[in-house]
């Protein structure tokens, strides 16, 4: 495969996965921006969630992959809008985190004109042990996308970070008064705790710091976990954009959730963050972060994960007991 070309005057990137898997590839994107920096770039996927990366990108623009025509790319031999003929050829190099269907989508991209058109599997080839971050970044680089990665926490627009400010105020939350961000639901029933294992902690923390419940649009185990509430009073995050969470989990001085996309967020922003593995492989798919600590039990044993080394990844349901959740969380309560 040759390198693209040295200075493209626009750039595409094309990611239609989850929260986690986007932030899983940030370093990616990040890899790619700083090698053509002075290049315009353009962001394609879910809107909603591609606005957690834009600005930290300084992407100039962001377009849904739902937009009409969009589906023939997907097939071999489909005739392909004229709109997007013309669309397409705009960008000197286009990157696209494939997942199903994603050569053929390649092929038709390069089939309209475009410039190079790289197609990087979004995840690794299956038996082969590697985090996803690591797997996209050498990827790219053995394809001659060779810039430095930044390490920082999430950068986010100025007017989310304004939404942040007046939300905590409306809360009536104090400068220095401290939270705890709790998400007990995930993308799969498997990966989430017990709601009464979060209740407990969020009981324990009563007094020591005030609890962020955050809700969602699907089923997330809020309600399941204040049915189980003894003394705690949480606030609830509900009804928030994805870039709004983003901006209010800022705040906050540490997270607790299961194997998440919002779990990813929080370690995206820096935040001391305590995660819940069960079923995945948090070598694998694990969040990452200086203040990352990730919990995998089995049987009646949990214990800190590292991918430097230790034991063996067993799959399984996630068997940490709150007590041992909350020795991780005293340290970054302080």
């Amino acid at each position: 495969m040759t390198n693209p070309s040295p200075n493209p005057e626009k750039v595409l990137i094309i990611h239609s996965g989850g929260i986690g898997d986007l932030l899983l590839a940030l370093p990616a994107m990040r890899n790619l921006r700083e090698t053509f920096p002075r290049s315009v770039l353009h962001l394609m996927g879910y809107p909603e969630r591609l606005a957690l990366v834009a600005c930290d990108l300084k992407a100039e623009a962001v377009h849904s992959v739902d937009r009409a025509g969009m589906a023939y790319f997907y097939l071999d031999d489909a005739p392909l809008p004229p709109h997007l003929g013309v669309f397409f050829p705009r960008f000197g190099l286009i990157l696209v985190f494939a997942q199903k269907g994603g050569q053929a989508f390649s092929r038709n991209l390069e089939k309209t004109g475009a410039g190079r058109v790289l197609t990087l599997p979004s995840f690794p080839p299956e038996g082969i042990k590697i985090h996803v971050s690591d797997y996209l970044l050498a990827w790219l680089r053995k394809n001659g996308i060779e810039g430095k990665v930044p390490d920082r926490p999430l950068q986010l627009p100025q007017e989310a970070l304004n939404f942040s400010g007046e939300y905590w105020a409306r809360c009536g939350v104090k400068g220095d008064e401290k939270l705890l961000a709790i998400h007990p639901g995930s993308g799969s029933p498997a990966k989430n705790w017990s709601a009464r294992h979060f209740a407990a902690v969020a009981d324990w923390a009563d007094g020591r710091a005030r609890v962020l419940l955050i809700s969602g649009p699907a089923r997330d185990g809020v309600e399941e976990v204040k049915g189980f509430l003894k003394k705690s009073t949480p606030m609830i995050a509900g009804n928030l954009s994805l870039i709004q969470l983003a901006a209010v989990l800022r705040r906050v001085k540490a997270y607790l959730g299961n194997d998440s996309g919002i779990t990813h967020l929080a370690s995206a922003l820096g935040l001391a963050t305590v995660a819940l593995f069960g079923p995945t492989d948090p070598a694998v798919w694990g969040p990452r972060g200086s203040s990352v600590r990730i919990l995998c039990g089995k049987g009646s044993v949990s214990s800190s994960f590292s991918e430097s080394g230790g034991r063996p990844f067993v799959p399984g349901p996630i068997q940490v007991e709150p007590e041992e959740v909350i020795e991780a969380l005293i340290p970054l309560l302080g």
